[in-house]
């Protein structure tokens, strides 16, 4: 029996599976690695898959990756991700030779978007955005069945929309105002930080963010649950940029469904997903997409990547010369 391998790169975690043509047979979920060369992440999967699944690796027909960004998408290499410490990680180009079979590279929630069209909610579709509201934030396009890819493959890096031109507000990449800046889950216990001194607020929460720098968007969130106010107010400027960047994407590509995912929104969709949809039609011009989570969960990414391998996107391979 043929299988494939789906990997899915996070900042934090890289989850690897092997795969029938349609569902996940076998996975693990691993901690990325956080030192090393620019073929470290390569040598890593292959690896991880030599140890975990080794009775597959004869019978993988074919490697998907989904990946942290931005990608060099011809070369199916990630430049300077903006949350792991390395210039380059090269992905194509040795995941070929080590599995000697086809590999595609895809930005992960551009793979996410594609396997929400192959299996998931996007199959009577032909407009689909999937956003993941994550360590960043990131977006996947279909626009009349077309994966959107861009002249380097960033075609989708809606966590750049600058929502407030005036902020203070640094994004991992250096720009101000971006939504990233207010909503990537590694960016909050800065945004709690900067609106206590804005507002000059103490609360347990700012307490707690002063006595451990390690604080993650998970303890923001708890804080929140408890009805801690500067929580509270962290998770309102959230949805309000959320609620802004949702309505910028729905009026850029014209969707006809929109889903969510990514580990922030995931774990907080009982106190985010209303509150970011209520309203959302006064800033959109155009019909609104049926917006849903996605029904994967933190799988998402390994079915984008699934589908990258079994069902590849002629615009994909097209650009990646497979």
């Amino acid at each position: 029996m043929k299988y494939y391998l789906a990997v899915d790169l996070g900042a934090s975690k890289t989850r690897i599976a092997v795969c029938s043509k349609d569902t996940i047979v076998e996975k693990t979920v691993e901690i990325t690695p956080k030192q090393g060369d620019e073929y470290t992440i390569a040598r890593f999967i292959w690896e991880t898959v030599r140890k975990r699944f080794p009775t597959y690796i004869e019978n993988i027909e074919a490697v998907g990756v989904a990946s942290i960004g931005p990608l060099d998408i011809k070369k199916g290499v990630a430049v300077n991700p903006t949350n792991l410490p390395f210039k380059e990680i090269k992905l194509l180009e040795p995941l070929t030779t080590y599995f000697g079979t086809r590999v595609l590279v895809a930005n992960d929630a551009v793979a996410a978007a594609w396997g929400e069209k192959n299996y998931g909610l996007g199959k009577q579709f032909k407009n689909i955005v999937y956003l993941t509201l994550s360590t960043g934030v990131g977006a996947g396009v279909i626009v009349d069945n077309h994966l959107l890819i861009g002249k380097e493959g960033n075609a989708h890096e809606v966590g750049h929309i600058i929502i407030d031109f005036n902020s203070e507000l640094e994004c991992g990449c250096g720009g101000r105002g971006h939504w990233e800046a207010f909503a990537g889950g590694i960016n909050i216990p800065r945004v709690a930080k900067w609106l206590a001194s804005k507002h000059k607020i103490s609360s347990e929460l700012f307490e707690f963010l002063l006595k451990h720098p390690e604080a993650t968007a998970k303890d923001v969130f708890e804080y929140c649950r408890r009805g801690d106010r500067l929580g509270m107010l962290v998770v309102d400027l959230y949805v309000k940029a959320s609620r802004a960047g949702i309505a910028s994407i729905i009026n850029t590509y014209d969707p006809e469904l929109l889903v969510l995912g990514g580990g922030v929104f995931l774990n907080n969709q009982d106190i985010l997903f209303e509150k970011i949809v209520s309203g959302l039609e006064n800033d959109v011009v155009t019909s609104m997409p049926v917006i849903k989570p996605t029904a994967f969960g933190d799988d998402v990414g390994l079915y984008g990547a699934l589908a990258l391998a079994a069902n590849p996107p002629r615009e994909l391979l097209e650009v990646q010369g497979v």
